[in-house]
């Protein structure tokens, strides 16, 4: 007789005290996703047991049942996998895990345990030094495990519960040292995901032209090429999908430079035709853009460009007959243009199909002041240049004819004409004089900076916060174009040998650097800094628009509410 036998690279089991009947998943975490890997149904013992003969990626990988997370745990070795885990399940929750066959996941439940007691604890706290302990604790034990398991997934995960400690000359981009992007094992975690998201939403200021820079220069690190995809991919999307105006940039710049060009892989056929459909489609409209030339014949037969239009706003509209959500927005911004009060907005109303009767009767139905025009042969190619896939659709140009807003409906073009109209917060008291001193010696007075708005920047360099600040502000500065806008930054230390050093490696020369040489102690006295970074926003006569500002409300202020030209 011939036996053969089958060697099995993973066998998983587990034994569940107190809980149901119903199938239990084995699945692994792969970024944001949960994917299973296979699916059993507890013996009359509550006992399933996982066999497989390939061996299971490293990664985090948990236990699912009745569409509950029963526990996470890891695998590390590539070769073979033998785990028995324990567990009591009371009040649908999981309780006493026990793990034989590895030392690594006995420490890892430990260690989840260890973060659920200390954070219930932190969460009850209200002495700010006993969280920043507590705190400390954490991270101690955390870094113990990263090194006494290191190469393993242990290490992995609890190398990235904290991101890597910062200073006053710490680039953005060192949030990312705690991950190895040549290691595909980050993959099978939630890692990337998290890190990536929190980075470009939170740390990065949202503008298009700074987010492009760190995109290229996070993507200049050696990578795994499953990594890059992955990272390429997310990105793309987060910003393809973003709420916020202007990140469709940062999609066609992804698409046009990684993925166009063959660096990043298509998972399919379809997803590159659907990518450079993208590109294709928008690449000339995107925000802040001149508008793309469209000269179309009224009613008339004459061609009228919308490049042409004098007006403070020009709205561009597609719409087509027979569609209720264009129906629907006609009606509100017809309502909205018989009520507007304010700078003149001419509307560039575009019928989008070819029926001549249907667009006179539009024509008709218009006020009196709107330029209804069409395109009956589709010569103008107004599908490519603005987007048109579908209707209705809404570009805002300012007087310029750069293009302020796209993607907008009635409401949301309501709110960014108010918004833009705005002179901002009533004026305060006029900003007190600081007569102060440059890096080089020179005498420079707040009131010697002749900009439409100044921002008036307190930092000290020995602060890490302000270290991140002070790059995120500056990358807003430089990007803001032809805003008319200064920067007066008051280095408030005592250490000129230190902050000058600090001023070169930064590269912060292109603003208004100054100090209290002296030690007058006017900045203190003043402005009752006590707490570096503060921001405040001054208008052209140095009146305070605002005391205090995050990089990213001011950047909306800026790129948002501030025209680029005086409206009138």
């Amino acid at each position: 007789m011939l036996y053969l036998c089958t060697l099995l690279l993973y066998s998983i089991n587990l034994c569940l005290n107190g809980g149901s009947s119903s199938p239990v998943i084995l699945a692994v975490q792969q970024g944001e996703q949960i994917i299973p890997v296979d699916t059993l149904a507890p013996d009359h013992t509550g006992c399933v047991r996982f066999e497989g003969e390939k061996a299971l990626e490293p990664g985090q990988y948990m236990f699912v049942q009745n569409n509950r997370r029963l526990f996470n745990f890891l695998i590390s070795d590539t070769n073979r996998t033998d785990i028995s885990f324990t567990a009591t399940i009371n009040d649908s929750r999981t309780r006493e895990i026990h793990v034989t066959g590895s030392e690594e996941n006995n420490a890892y439940i430990r260690f989840y345990q260890f973060l659920q007691d200390k954070y219930a604890m932190i969460e009850k706290m209200t002495d700010m030094a006993e969280v920043v302990r507590m705190e400390e604790t954490i991270r101690e034990y955390t870094q113990f495990l990263a090194e006494r398991y290191e190469g393993s997934m242990l290490s992995i995960i609890a190398r990235n519960i904290f991101t890597p400690p910062h200073s006053a000359d710490w680039d953005l981009l060192h949030y990312f040292d705690y991950i190895d992007f040549e290691d595909p094992r980050f993959l099978n975690t939630a890692i990337l995901p998290l890190r990536l998201n929190e980075f470009f939403s939170r740390m990065t200021v949202p503008v298009p032209d700074s987010l492009i820079r760190y995109v290229d220069r996070f993507f200049e690190r050696p990578m795994h090429p499953k990594v890059m995809n992955y990272c390429a991919r997310y990105l793309f999307t987060y910003f393809f999908t973003g709420e916020i105006m202007g990140m469709e940039s940062v999609a066609v710049h992804l698409a046009e430079k990684y993925f166009l060009t063959g660096i990043v892989e298509y998972p399919d056929e379809e997803t590159r035709r659907e990518m450079e459909n993208f590109v294709l489609f928008n690449k000339q409209c995107l925000l802040g853009m001149k508008a793309p030339e469209l000269s179309l014949p009224d009613r008339t037969g004459e061609k009228i460009s919308v490049l042409d239009i004098a007006a403070p706003y020009t709205l561009v509209v597609f719409f087509e007959d027979g569609c209720p959500v264009c129906s629907d927005e006609l009606l509100k911004l017809r309502r909205f243009m018989e009520e507007y009060k304010g700078p003149e907005i001419r509307v560039y109303a575009v019928y989008a199909q070819d029926k001549e009767d249907v667009f006179l009767r539009y024509a008709d139905f218009f006020p009196t002041g709107w330029i209804t025009v069409w395109d009956p042969c589709f010569e103008s190619d107004f599908h490519k240049k603005y987007n048109v896939r579908g209707t209705p659709r809404f570009f805002l140009l300012d007087r310029q004819k750069r293009i302020i807003g796209r993607d907008l409906g009635t409401e949301t073009l309501k709110t960014l004409i108010d918004q833009r109209n705005k002179t901002g917060l009533p004026k305060r008291p006029a900003a007190p004089q600081l007569s102060l001193q440059t890096e080089n010696g020179a005498s420079f007075s707040l009131y010697d900076v002749d900009a439409f708005h100044t921002i008036l920047y307190f930092y000290d360099p020995a602060c890490a916060v302000c270290g991140l600040v002070t790059k995120q502000l500056y990358d807003l500065y430089i990007s803001s174009g032809n805003k008319d806008i200064e920067v007066y930054a008051v280095y408030t230390g005592s250490d000129y040998n230190a902050w000058r050093i600090w001023l070169a490696e930064g590269g912060y020369t292109e603003w208004v650097n100054v100090w209290d040489a002296g030690g007058s102690g006017d900045v203190f006295r003043l402005y009752n800094v006590q707490d570096p970074p503060l921001i405040m926003l001054l208008d052209k006569d140095k009146g305070i628009l605002t005391e205090r500002l995050s990089v990213e409300e001011l950047s909306y202020i800026i790129k948002t509410l501030m025209p680029d030209e005086p409206l009138f």
